[in-house]
């Protein structure tokens, strides 16, 4: 499947929305480890994508993704307006070079934006309790089934779905290392990364979108 300028406006519609939709659940998640302010900045970034979503046909898909990621950047504010705005600006950088907008190549700058990412996080891997830990585990997911011949972009998001939702379930388990809740040392244990369940939401509304 070929990523169109209409399938990737609505993918980002219904991601902006499901998140919105999501501000009390990522405060509630935030609030024993974080500021309590997570939920209130990514609604706010992504008002502000959909704000502007009738103005997005005016870009192919590389530039739909850079616009993207400076609105949420310049409105989230924090740790998270940092790394999602890298992440969409990234993806958009590295698909403007692709040789075509194939799976295959999606999957390749999606690897690339993640690589930035974990750099201006300070290095940051799997492990440490952050978005990372849902993000990688669903690239990889993508590169591995694009890479592997399916084309089939729902069978591809259902299979990254699931992937960055074992992600996120495992930071319960383990103690931050990154952020503002790295400060409470094993305390941190116990909570669920509110950066990974924005991840896995991001995900299941992309698939969500595709399948309607």
């Amino acid at each position: 499947m070929v990523l169109t300028e209409e399938t990737l406006i609505g993918v980002i519609e219904s991601i902006s929305k499901k998140l919105i939709d999501s501000e009390k659940i990522l405060t509630e998640l935030d609030s024993p480890i974080g500021d309590a302010d997570c939920g209130v900045g990514i609604k706010r970034g992504f008002e502000a994508v959909l704000s502007e979503i009738g103005g997005l046909s005016e870009y192919d898909p590389p530039g739909i993704l850079k616009k993207v990621g400076f609105i949420l950047a310049s409105t989230i504010g924090g740790t998270s307006g940092a790394m999602l705005g890298t992440g969409f600006i990234e993806t958009g950088k590295s698909l403007s070079e692709a040789p075509d907008l194939e799976m295959k190549s999606v999957a390749a700058a999606l690897e690339d934006a993640l690589a930035v990412i974990k750099r201006r996080g300070g290095n940051t891997e799997v492990g440490d309790k952050t978005l990372v830990d849902a993000l990688q585990p669903a690239i990889e997911s993508i590169k591995t089934s694009a890479g592997g011949g399916d084309q089939d972009i729902i069978s591809i998001m259902e299979k990254a779905v699931e992937a960055a939702r074992e992600g996120s379930e495992r930071t319960v388990e383990m103690v931050a290392r990154k952020g503002r809740a790295s400060y409470l040392g094993d305390r941190s244990k116990g909570h669920k990364d509110p950066g990974s369940v924005y991840i896995v939401l991001m995900f299941e509304a992309a698939l969500e979108r595709l399948r309607s």
